[in-house]
């Protein structure tokens, strides 16, 4: 079996024809179209006349709140033209392939779930650190969609709950890489401009400041986890994102998750999860795509 399958990003659309066994046979990249849902029709349609001849389906990983079962974005993330679109039947009638849809973050707990970092853990959680937070949920095995297919949405919480909902206090707002680059700046009194690399170097070497807010950044992280945890009770976390290959992040981070979990007066009846990286990255919402394709079209 070989699948045309889609990630669908805020900024590139990846594309690759996989077969069954989650192997990658080509990969193509593009930007994305972000202003009308004809040209980003039009970006899929490039991928898929190449391999039309040869391909049995098509998988789409993307944002949004999206009805996998009747194949329908009710929203779109960063292709905020979409709305209540039945991206599926559109597909489906245009190349007569089966087509099915997912929400990305779904997609990459899917796929830990199915070949990786979770795939031996009943119960779990997909934590993507980006420009905020996405991520998925696993219990029994199974990949939590809710009953409005909005379960996992880790950016939308409030930090400060005394505070407006609004995306300035929202966990997306304060614990994506661009807030901890933020906090760089500020602490460091530089407005010079530099990257997660940047950051993780700097940080390796000793920089005051960038060890200052690694640690905040880090204890903030841990203190949202313990409640993730509080209210699922997972074994496992597998963190993704650019930085979570940074093993700096990793030290840290384990060490905040100790404190907030040890630091009770009472007994809590909160465990600690384990801490391990996401197996697949960036090819995540692709094998998870392909997943849901299998599950649904096979």
């Amino acid at each position: 079996m070989k699948v045309c399958v889609f990630d669908l990003g805020g900024t590139f659309i990846k594309a690759a024809m996989m077969n069954e066994k989650a192997e990658i046979l080509e990969r193509w990249k593009t930007p994305s179209p972000t202003a009308d849902w004809e040209s980003l029709a039009g970006a899929l349609d490039e991928y898929v006349r190449r391999h039309i001849h040869e391909a049995e389906g098509i998988a789409i990983s993307m944002p949004g709140r999206i009805d996998r079962e009747r194949g329908i974005a009710h929203t779109g993330g960063a292709f905020q033209f979409i709305r209540e679109l039945p991206v599926v039947s559109i597909l489906e009638e245009k190349y007569h392939l089966p087509v099915a849809v997912d929400n990305d973050g779904k997609c990459a707990a899917n796929a830990e779930n199915w070949l990786g970092a979770l795939k031996d853990a009943a119960n779990g959680l997909v934590y993507v650190i980006g420009t905020g937070i996405g991520g998925g949920i696993v219990l029994n095995h199974q990949v939590v969609r809710g009953g409005h297919f909005a379960a996992g949405e880790l950016s939308c919480p409030m930090l400060d709950m005394a505070e407006k909902t609004t995306l300035g206090n929202s966990v997306a707002a304060h614990l994506g890489t661009g807030a901890l680059l933020r906090g760089y700046q500020t602490e460091s009194g530089s407005k010079e401009e530099i990257d997660g690399i940047e950051f993780f170097r700097r940080a390796g070497e000793g920089d005051e400041a960038a060890r200052n807010v690694l640690r905040k950044f880090c204890r903030l992280t841990a203190n949202y986890l313990y409640m993730l945890q509080a209210v699922l009770d997972v074994e496992r976390v597998a963190v993704g994102g650019g930085i979570s290959a940074q093993p700096l992040l990793f030290e840290v981070l384990n060490e905040e998750l100790d404190r907030a979990f040890s630091g009770w007066d009472f007994p809590i009846p909160c465990i600690r999860p384990e801490l391990v990286r996401c197996q697949y990255g960036n090819d995540a919402n692709l094998i998870g795509a392909l997943k849901n394709f299998i599950d649904q079209k096979a």
